[in-house]
């Protein structure tokens, strides 16, 4: 029988998990160091050098508290290059020391375009859409469509603090703007943001074919494309932030409809049971329905093999249902999985059966604790019978 969570084993989670905040707060540990501007740095870069590669460029302070879009100025074409390097934090709690850095809470719009998440402190992207790009600064999760609507309730700021950014948009090649600015060998916060994303141009994290990021959660570095040598068809590294990777996967959901995998966890990102929202640190992968439900098969650190809960996390309470298959007693080796999908939505999550499987998903989040995880993926297939979709 499948074990569910109860209310003490939640306070006991957050007892364990606040108390030593807590006091580091009240010690004053958790204060951040002052960071020096990017746009004050940017003083060090020739102006001859910085005019050959750059046709514009822009410095803002995009504030956590604010209610509008903060307008770059910078006019944006189709089809044109801009780099956006970041640097500072927003804090949902500064007693526990929750927060999160610009990959995280960095968010852009170029016109009336959609709104695309920053998935690197340093990061290049190439316009969809003309208009002129503006940024505001929010926390991962908040939003109720890619045309810019937040949730009811999530219209005004949940989080403080300041993201520093500098826009560049590259009068030709953002591969040759960074290279001729790096090379000018600035120090400093620049200097390591220059670099880091002339890096990812060239040795960049590469999606998986077939899959996408979830948009509400916004494009991001988790997961990397396994080479053909490796074992893994899918690498999941997390370190402070959160990503789920979707693939569209139809199927009727039959007695007999199966998710097969097999995956090895070598570090995860919680201490801690993660059944309430600030240990809710995890890895797993997940199965979507055509009711707009998920079942998500998960690690756990120290909640038992076999239980089941809610989601803590808002708006996904509603939505996602945890089952714990695999525990840290489990880290380091190849395990192969097999799941009887309708038989376990009837026993976690119960009610009228949906008629299908719409997507199969990846989900790993480290926004809390910041700790980092890693797991591998291979042989991910929907089976029914001698139909079978291979996913990975």
């Amino acid at each position: 029988m499948a074990e569910k969570t109860g209310g003490l084993e939640a306070l006991t989670t957050l007892a364990r998990f606040a108390a030593p905040r807590l006091l580091k707060h009240l010690a004053g540990g958790h204060a951040q160091a002052p960071l020096e501007p990017l746009r004050a740095q940017m003083a060090g870069v020739p102006l001859d050098e910085l005019d050959a590669v750059a046709a514009a460029h822009a410095a803002r302070d995009v504030e956590g508290t604010a209610t509008k879009w903060t307008d770059t100025g910078l006019r944006i074409e189709a089809g044109e290059e801009v780099t956006l390097l970041a640097q500072g934090r927003l804090a949902m709690s500064k007693p526990l020391d929750i927060w999160v850095g610009p990959r995280m809470g960095l968010w852009g719009r170029i016109g009336d375009g959609k709104v695309f998440k920053v998935p690197a402190e340093a990061s290049t992207l190439r316009a969809e859409t003309a208009g002129t790009l503006r940024l505001i600064a929010r926390p991962p999760g908040e939003w109720a469509s890619p045309d810019g609507r937040f949730l009811p309730g999530h219209e005004d700021p949940s989080a403080s603090g300041t993201i520093d950014v500098m826009a560049i948009k590259w009068r030709r090649s953002a591969d040759e703007g960074l290279a001729r600015l790096v090379a000018c060998g600035l120090k400093g916060s620049l200097g390591g943001l220059l670099a880091a994303a002339e890096e990812r141009i060239r040795h960049g994290v590469e999606t998986p074919e077939g899959w996408h990021y979830l948009w509400r959660l916004g494009e991001g570095e988790l997961y990397d494309k396994g080479k053909p040598e490796e074992e893994a068809c899918i690498h999941c590294r997390t370190a402070a932030d959160v990503g789920i990777l979707q693939i569209p996967a139809e199927r009727r959901l039959t007695d007999s409809l199966k998710l097969e995998w097999e995956w090895i966890a070598h570090e995860l990102p919680s201490a801690l049971p993660e059944h309430i929202q600030p240990t809710h640190d995890y890895l797993s992968i997940a199965v979507e329905f055509d009711n707009g439900l998920d079942l998500t098969y998960m690690w756990s650190a120290a909640l038992p093999e076999d239980t089941i809960f809610q989601c803590p996390l808002e708006w996904w309470d509603e939505r996602e249902t945890h089952w714990v298959v695999r525990t840290k007693k489990d880290l380091g080796r190849w395990l192969p999985e097999e799941r009887s999908i309708k038989a376990d939505y009837e026993r976690a999550i119960g009610g009228k059966v949906p008629e299908k499987v719409v997507q199969v998903w990846l989900i790993a989040n480290s926004v809390f604790q910041r700790r980092p995880g890693r797991c591998d993926y291979r042989a991910i297939r929907l089976v029914d019978g001698d139909d079978r979709m291979d996913l990975c």
